[in-house]
Order: structure tokens, then sequence, then C-alpha cells
């Protein structure tokens, strides 16, 4: 069991579960995924961070305000047929509409709300998520100081085989940041089959994350 702990702990974990990752090398999300995937397992189980989901609870936030929306739209129009719904619709369609425009079942009061609500997360999600699929936590051992927290993001453009994953570091007390990355072809990751060569891209990944942790220890 100990040699579970550290480099050899994860791949030793990955080897016995005997589900290697297999995907079609030739579906661009699913390597991005994958690769993904096994970035968020080095960082959760080789170094022991606590993955925080405050970037997932926006987004479902926003998707729950914005169905929050349609439904009261649609129970005020059914128990108040229109026009007299016509006040709580203008509220839920932002802007007030011409009773031209308004069908009985509220049709375009909940298409309108739809649209404001997938442009509020479209902004979210380009301009607070930027690629971020993990937020993990490493917790001071003494319980003292702030909690360091670490940020995966990549991209793999459309038709490319590049894959580019960033690993950002921000300090609990200083609240400074510093981030690292690599692009390599994913042809690096996996072999003629399509399965993910798991220690060879551990490397790269334990890389970033031991260069930004040593500067953190000679600041």
């Amino acid at each position: 069991m100990a040699a579970r702990n550290g480099k050899s702990g994860l791949l030793e974990k990955w080897r016995i579960d005997e589900k290697p990752v297999k995907i079609d090398k030739w579906d661009g999300a699913a390597v991005k995924n994958s690769l993904d995937d096994a970035a968020k397992k080095v960082l959760l189980e080789k170094y022991g961070y606590l993955e925080n989901f405050q970037l997932v609870d926006g987004r479902l936030l926003i998707c729950t305000v914005s169905c929050l929306f349609a439904m009261l739209a649609l129970v005020w129009d059914y128990l108040y047929p229109f026009p007299e719904s016509r006040p709580v619709l203008a509220c839920c369609v932002i802007s007030y509409p011409s009773p031209a425009l308004v069908p009985p079942l509220s049709f375009t009061a909940t298409t309108a709300t739809y649209f404001i609500m997938m442009g509020i997360l479209t902004l979210y999600t380009s301009y607070k998520e930027k690629n971020i699929f993990l937020v993990a936590m490493q917790k001071d051992p003494a319980g003292m100081d702030p909690d360091h927290v670490w940020q995966l993001s990549s991209s793999l453009k459309r038709f490319d085989d590049q894959y580019s994953l960033r690993v950002s570091f921000t300090d609990g007390k200083t609240k400074k940041s510093r981030d690292a990355e690599f692009t390599q072809s994913v042809s690096t990751f996996f072999d003629e089959t399509g399965t993910l060569v798991m220690d060879q891209f551990e490397k790269y990944v334990s890389k970033l994350h031991d260069t930004l942790a040593s500067e953190k220890k000679t600041k």
C-alpha cells in the first residue's frame, strides 16, 4: 500500500484499475476531455489537493435562474391568462413585450429570457471560467495559513493536434499568481490504438506543477 504514495502510487493505481482510457483519436473533444481528466487525476490523487466547485456552481446558478424565469412565466400565464399576466411576463422578458408579439402560452417571454440568460452564461464562461476545468485547494498542513489555489486550463483547437495545458498557482498569503504551460502534439500521449499513455502524460503535468512549487518555496 505504501507504493500508492507519490508518483509511483498514481501510476500503480492507474494499472490496478485496469481501465485504460481509450478513445477515438480523431475525435478532438474526446481527446481533450481525456487529457483534462488525466491532468485532474494527477493534481487530486498524486498531490492530494481538494477540488473547489465554485466555478461550476456559478454556472449552475445562472442556469437555475434562467429555468426559474421560464417556469414563472409559464405558471403565471397559466394561472392568469394574457393580458392579465402582462406585468409578470414583462418582468420575465426584461423588456416590455407588445401584445401582438406575446402568444397565449408566453413563448416569447420564455424565449427572450432564455437568450438573455444564455448571454450571461456565455460571458461567464468566456471571461470567468476561461477554459479552466479544475480549481484545487492546497491546504496548509498546520491549518494556519490560507489555502493555496491551483488551476488547470487547456485548449485544443479544432482540426489541430496541439494540446496546451496551463497550470496556475495563486499564493494564499500574498495572492500573487504565476503559471507555467506546455504545448505538445496529442500523439505524444496516445498510442496507435488511441489509448492514453498515462505515465508519459503524468511526467509533463508533474513537471509544470513541480516548477511552480519550487518557485513557491524559494520566494
